[in-house]
């Protein structure tokens, strides 16, 4: 029978086209937003509204994907936002809505599928984290966290549920053309568009490199292939580098030795005199 996917977040982006990619494969998707009217024009076998943060929700979908098919056989966790601006000025209203979806909305997903999936005694956890989850941008701190986190947890989990033949692994994509760094600045406009703001220099450099990057950057494809590569190989590795330039990759690999450099570079950071 088609292996079930169950996946969070396709109302747009890298969940919508993921869903579609592997509907159309010949997966039996099951496919998730928080407006399940988004999801109408999707080739998914089943669609149902989620909120991550709400446990009954969470619940619910995983009932009805049981009543409907009998099993799950992948859980990938897509759903999160960002919200831009300096570590100072992020609110703690925003930071825990952030991290309420990021990570505590994977981690609520996680306990919910793990039980089944250990009865099954197979399965495979596919959490969509980002290269901000290893290289932070200043005034993507916030965001950047959330992924850090996701980070670390997933590898405990890994190692966690390995012994229950249940494997777990990470995406990590770059920029890609989707609404998501739009819907960012949108949430953080009262925080961008601040005239006191002692960051509003920084702010300003932000938004052009933003503007700079999308210029170059690509689909949502990149990613949702390489997520459907790591659903389907075997023996999957426990990272994968999605949509990400060669350049972005050997900065990874020699990350603290050249990151600051190239940050300090990038957004002209002058050390302070001394």
């Amino acid at each position: 029978m088609p292996q079930v996917v169950l996946i969070t977040g396709c109302s747009s982006g890298i969940g919508r086209d993921l869903a579609r990619r592997l509907a159309l494969a010949g997966y039996t998707v099951v496919a998730t937003a928080r407006n399940v009217e988004t999801l109408a024009d999707l080739p998914a076998a089943l669609k149902l509204p989620l909120d991550v943060i709400q446990p009954a929700s969470i619940q619910k979908v995983v009932a009805c994907t049981l009543e409907q098919f009998g099993r799950i056989d992948v859980l990938v966790n897509n759903a999160g936002y960002s919200v831009f601006g300096a570590a100072e000025e992020v609110t703690d209203a925003q930071l825990q809505g952030m991290f309420d979806v990021n990570v505590f909305g994977l981690m609520r997903m996680t306990r919910a599928v793990v039980p089944i999936l250990r009865v099954q005694k197979a399965g495979r956890i596919i959490n969509i984290s980002s290269i901000v989850g290893k290289l932070v941008f200043p005034a993507n701190g916030a965001y950047a966290a959330s992924k850090f986190a996701i980070e670390a947890l997933s590898d405990a989990l890994r190692l966690e549920l390995e012994p229950f033949g249940i494997q777990v692994v990470l995406v990590e994509p770059g920029g890609v053309k989707t609404n998501f760094a739009d819907s960012a600045e949108a949430k953080a406009q009262g925080i961008l568009t601040n005239p006191s703001s002692p960051y509003q220099a920084l702010y300003q450099k932000f938004q052009q490199i933003n503007v700079d990057m999308r210029k170059r950057e690509p689909g949502p494809e990149v990613v949702s292939r390489v997520i459907q590569q790591a659903t389907e190989t075997p023996r999957p590795k426990a990272r994968y580098l999605a949509g990400i330039a060669f350049s972005g990759r050997l900065v990874i690999g020699l990350r603290d030795m050249v990151w600051d450099r190239v940050v300090r570079q990038m957004f002209k950071v002058a050390s302070p005199t001394r």
